[in-house]
């Protein structure tokens, strides 16, 4: 019996940017979505962060309907202010992923590696070759979040 098609909704995260991208498909063949940004205020209170990360996570996971949940962890932070927006967050969608029974699967920027993603050139570079049905252009934190989806197809 073949399993049915999955959909990995995927997450990245930059200074003052939620950048999401759903696939589908499988590892050898990643069929794009869809993908957006949502912008947000950086240097507000950790309490209203929480807020919005839990607020968009919701509405980006509802308007989608993923069957799993990814995210590229950035290793980046340098300090408690930067973490807050590029780390705290994930504990938020890890929760959120917990409560709606969602699998959620975390990456860094080395575990797109040429092998995991089957291809030999610039894991960028990858996604705008490889990934079926994508748009012509789209941003960079898209790609990183795709990324993040293709690893669990």
């Amino acid at each position: 019996m073949e399993n049915a098609p999955l959909t990995v909704l995927g997450f990245n995260l930059r200074k003052g940017e939620l950048h999401y991208c759903s696939l589908g498909g499988s590892k050898s063949q990643p069929i794009y979505v869809a993908h957006g940004r949502d912008p947000f205020d950086p240097s507000q209170s950790r309490a209203a962060l929480s807020h919005f990360f839990r607020q968009t996570f919701g509405e980006v996971i509802g308007a989608n309907n993923p069957d799993q949940l990814a995210y590229r962890l950035s290793m980046d932070a340098k300090s408690a202010d930067q973490m807050a927006y590029l780390v705290f967050p994930f504990g938020v969608l890890n929760l959120l992923g917990f409560e709606k029974g969602l699998p959620t699967h975390e990456f860094t920027s080395q575990s797109f590696t040429p092998k995991a993603l089957g291809y030999k050139g610039d894991k960028l570079a990858a996604c705008d070759e490889l990934i079926a049905c994508r748009p012509n252009s789209w941003p960079d934190g898209a790609k990183y979040a795709a990324l993040a989806a293709w690893m669990v197809l």
